[in-house]
C-alpha cells in the first residue's frame, strides 16, 4: 500500500514568489516551470534500512535552467539564496511506510519481508491548487540491513528499591534466505513473549547480534526529610531577647538501588539443511541488567525562626532587645549505594529443525521472495 502526504494548502501569490518567515524562504514555483523531477534520500544514496526514518528530497529542475530543492536550502532556488521549494506544492508518495512528521522524514515499514523481494519506490512531484500537477520523479531503493545488526531485548525496570525483571527468553529460528538483492542472506525470526520480530543478515560477513539484557534496577528510595527546628519564642516583656530557634536536623541517607536482573535463556532453531553455515550468522549474549541509581539523600529539616524581642521602653536608651537566632538549615542526606549489575544469563541452547516446520506461517512468503517476481 502506498501512502500519500499532502500538506496543508497556501495561497498561491503570483507576485510574490517567495515566502518569508523563521529558516529559509519558501518558493512558490509554478509547477508548469518544472521541465525535471527528481526524488531520493537527502543522503544521495539510494538505499534504506526497514524502520529506519530518512529525509525525503525532491529537486525540480525549471525551465530557466536553475533547479531547487524542498530540503536543501544551500542549493538555492529562482536565483534566490538560502531557500527551499514552498512546503504546500511538494507530495510524495512511497511503496512501503508514510510520511512520519515534518521536514519529509520518512518512515520505512521495519517488516523486512515486506521489501525484501522489491525494496522500495518513492515518487514526488509538485502540485498547486491553480497551476496543476508537475511530472513525477520516481526512485527505486535497495534495502539495506545495518540499522537491524544489534537486537537488545530487555527485561522489566525494576521498582523503586526492587530488583530489574530477568531478561526475556529468547527463540531464535534462522534459515537460508536467496533475495533479489542478497542470494546469500538469512531470515531469522525472534520470539519472545508476547512479541516477534524477523531481522535479515545480508551476508555471512554481516551477522547479527542478539541480546537478552536483564532489566535495570529501580532507584533507590529518596532519604527522608529530617525534621524541622522549632521556631523561637517571642518575647512579651519590654528589653527581653527573644530565643534562639533550633537548628532542623540532617536528611536520612537515600536507599540502595536495586540490583540489575539476570539475564535470559537463549533458544536457537537451526534449519537443519545448513545449520553450521546458519550459526556463525548469530552473535548471541544474556547479560545482566546495570544496578539502579542510587537513592538520593533526603532534604535538610529547615531551621526554626527565631522568636521577635520585646516592645521598646520608650525612653530607655538601654533597651535594645534583640530578635533570636534562627536555626540552620539541615544538611542534606547522604546518597544511597548503586544497586549491583545482574549476572549474566545460561549459555545459548541449539536444536535443529526443518524448515517448512519452523517457518510454516511463512514459507509462502519465502518463496515469493525467493522467487524474486517483486523485483
Amino acid at each position: 500500500m502506498s501512502f500519500l502526504r499532502r500538506f496543508a494548502s497556501l495561497p498561491f501569490v503570483a507576485a510574490l514568489p517567495l515566502l518569508v518567515g523563521c529558516g529559509p524562504s519558501q518558493a512558490q514555483i509554478d509547477p508548469k516551470n518544472v521541465v525535471n523531477v527528481s526524488v531520493r534520500p537527502a543522503s544521495g544514496q539510494l538505499l534504506f534500512c526497514p524502520g529506519d526514518p530518512f529525509q525525503v528530497e525532491v529537486v525540480a529542475k525549471l525551465k530557466d535552467g536553475t533547479s531547487c530543492s524542498n530540503v536543501d536550502p544551500n542549493k538555492g532556488c529562482m536565483s534566490q539564496k538560502d531557500t527551499v521549494i514552498s512546503s504546500n506544492l511538494v507530495h510524495i508518495q512511497g511503496s512501503s511506510g508514510f510520511i512520519g512528521g515534518g521536514n519529509f522524514i520518512w518512515m520505512p515499514d521495519k517488516d523486512v519481508l515486506k521489501t525484501a523481494d522489491t525494496g522500495m519506490g518513492l515518487r514526488g512531484w509538485l502540485e498547486s491548487a491553480t497551476s496543476g500537477k508537475s511530472m513525477e520523479g520516481e526512485a527505486q531503493l535497495k534495502p539495506v540491513y545495518d540499522c537491524q545488526k544489534e537486537q537488545q531485548i530487555r527485561g522489566a525496570k525494576g521498582r523503586v528499591g526492587e530488583q530489574g525483571g530477568p531478561g526475556p527468553e529468547l527463540t531464535i529460528s534462522i534459515t537460508t534466505l536467496s533475495t533479489p538483492f542478497y542470494p546469500d542472506a538469512a531470515l531469522i525470526r525472534i520470539d519472545w513473549p508476547g512479541n516477534r520480530a524477523y531481522v535479515i543478515s545480508p551476508s555471512s560477513d554481516k551477522p547479527v547480534r542478539i541480546t537478552s539484557v536483564g532489566g535495570e534496577g529501580g532507584r533507590g528510595r529518596e532519604g527522608v526529610s529530617g525534621i524541622p527546628g522549632k521556631d523561637g519564642v517571642d518575647a512579651k516583656e519590654e528589653c527581653i531577647d527573644g530565643t534562639d530557634a533550633t537548628d532542623g536536623t540532617n536528611g536520612g541517607p537515600g536507599g540502595r538501588g536495586g540490583d540489575g536482573g539476570p539475564g535470559g535463556l537463549i533458544k536457537v532453531i537451526l534449519d537443519d539443511a545448513n545449520a553450521d553455515k546458519l550459526k556463525g550468522r548469530l552473535l548471541l549474549l544474556s547479560v545482566g541488567g546495570q544496578g539502579g541509581d542510587r537513592g538520593p539523600g533526603g532534604d535538610g529539616g529547615r531551621g526554626g525562626k527565631g522568636g521577635n524581642a520585646g516592645p521598646v521602653r520608650a525612653g530607655d536608651p538601654e533597651c535594645k532587645p534583640k530578635d533570636g537566632k534562627n536555626g540552620a538549615l539541615g544538611k542534606f542526606g547522604p546518597a544511597g549505594e548503586q544497586g549491583r549489575p545482574g549476572t549474566a544469563g545460561p549459555a545459548p541452547v541449539f536444536e535443529n529443525g526443518q524448515r517448512s516446520v519452523m517457518f510454516a506461517n511463512e514459507l509462502a512468503t519465502i518463496q515469493r521472495i525467493e522467487a524474486g517476481k517483486g523485483k
